[in-house]
């Protein structure tokens, strides 16, 4: 049964000073993490457009659209432009980075 919901009765609760320093940290760092999470999405969901993309992985023209046709960064239509999703840009800048140095292969 929950204290909440005991009807009308009075309730008193007696809580230490250590304790509500504890409860007002974990809510803090709740709060923290939830908007951290959240501005982590959306910096996923952003899209670039072709100039921070050819800037970004020191690509040119050419080379995106070998990646597209290979599947490799596909871009995103968005009426007449051509934009790229920036979780797509840096999971490529993640794997060409690991490629650079010799550790991992694709």
């Amino acid at each position: 049964m929950s204290i909440l919901s005991t009807g009308g009765a009075n309730i008193k609760l007696e809580i230490t000073g250590e304790d509500l320093r504890q409860f007002s940290e974990d809510l803090i760092n709740r709060a923290v993490s939830e908007v951290a999470a959240a501005i982590s999405e959306s910096q996923d969901d952003s899209l670039l457009t072709r100039e921070e993309v050819k800037r970004l992985c020191n690509v040119c023209d050419a080379t995106l659209w070998h990646w597209d046709k290979r599947n490799y960064l596909k871009p995103v239509r968005v009426g007449a432009k051509v934009m790229y999703r920036n979780a797509d840009v840096r999971r490529i800048l993640g794997v060409r980075t690991k490629k650079s140095d010799g550790n991992d292969k694709e």
